[in-house]
């Protein structure tokens, strides 16, 4: 009988331990940590966002990228290129996935920064630096300045036009090439004035630079200047009593001056930007290739004014020149790039 209570006891003791057990109450707890799964995406930019313009056009397609997939997003407007070079390194500092850097120029502060921060991809809107971080992307806007160029040729009446550029860079000076190459192909008669301002920011200086086009007879103006260009289009407008006409570039400036622009040259940067996020996200982009954007893939396009008649033979022209691009029968010559 002794032997069935100390029997009893013990089995009494063992549940009771069996109990506690099953109350985790002893039980070491594993601290599981969430994967970190947010994405940060950054752009520089040469100008202000408010440009109307390029930087316009460079903020809103990084932050649709950004939107895209879900990122954390911040924009950095530059004014040296000590100011790219700490914004960059900022950036890599702070983790970001992405930076896209909009300008050809960015390309010497990307090279000095990247190899620091391996796990950030340095996008550059125009350049040839490629490395296992920085990518460029190739804009192929001398085809959308070109067509613009065959129809100045067929609409001058003074048989001068006059293209203004801010720097003397390839990205720069390869879209006024491919505008005095629309003109010279179209009509050899046509001269073609070029201005370099030596700078992408002094909007006084891009419209001092239009005024002396047109005091030298040029009545059709295109430029290729950043943020100067916004000095460019006001001399245009001012000086429409005399005829005069543009076309405009990086956004829709024929909206904001519907009596004298007669169609836009419209880089989208969007849709590679976007593109270029997805891969990232989805761990199949190839870093340090070439993307492309050109007429075709709307990468740059042509956007004209609904409120002004182009002549019938200047868009027949026009009309010709986009179906020997898609024949690739016209050559434009960009120099070196």
């Amino acid at each position: 009988m002794k032997k069935m209570k100390w029997v009893a006891w013990m089995l009494s003791i063992m549940m009771l331990f069996s109990l506690v057990g099953c109350n985790g109450a002893t039980e070491p707890v594993e601290k599981v940590t969430p994967e970190e799964t947010a994405y940060k995406v950054a752009v520089l930019l040469p100008g202000s966002i408010n440009d109307g313009g390029w930087s316009t056009m460079g903020y809103e397609s990084a932050k649709a990228a950004a939107d895209a997939i879900g990122a954390e997003f911040s924009y950095t407007e530059t004014k040296s290129p000590q100011d790219s070079i700490d914004a960059l390194t900022d950036y890599g500092e702070r983790g970001f996935n992405i930076v896209f850097c909009h300008s050809y120029d960015y390309q010497d502060a990307c090279a000095k920064v990247a190899g620091d921060y391996p796990d950030t991809q340095f996008i550059t809107s125009g350049g040839t630096t490629k490395t296992e971080n920085i990518t460029p992307i190739y804009m192929k806007s001398e085809q959308a300045a070109y067509l613009l160029g065959v129809m100045a040729a067929k609409m001058s009446t003074t048989k001068k036009v006059g293209v203004i550029g801010s720097e003397e860079i390839p990205s720069i000076s390869k879209t006024l090439k491919g505008f005095a190459q629309g003109v010279s192909d179209t009509d050899p008669s046509v001269e073609t004035r070029l201005t370099y301002l030596g700078t992408s920011t002094d909007v006084g200086k891009g419209r001092e630079a239009t005024i002396a086009l047109i005091n030298n007879g040029c009545d059709f103006i295109f430029a290729s200047a950043n943020a100067a260009a916004q000095g460019v289009f006001q001399a245009v407008d001012e000086n429409k009593d005399k005829g005069i006409k543009g076309f405009g570039s990086y956004g829709r400036i024929t909206l904001k001056y519907p009596e004298t622009f007669v169609a836009d040259m419209v880089s989208d940067y969007q849709p590679v930007f976007v593109e270029i996020a997805g891969k990232v996200t989805q761990k199949t982009f190839k870093p340090g290739v070439d993307y492309f954007a050109d007429i075709f893939n709307k990468g740059c396009n042509v956007f004209f004014n609904e409120t002004m008649k182009v002549p019938s033979e200047a868009m027949d022209a026009y009309n010709g020149a986009v179906e020997k691009f898609k024949t690739d029968s016209i050559k434009i010559d960009i120099g070196e790039y």
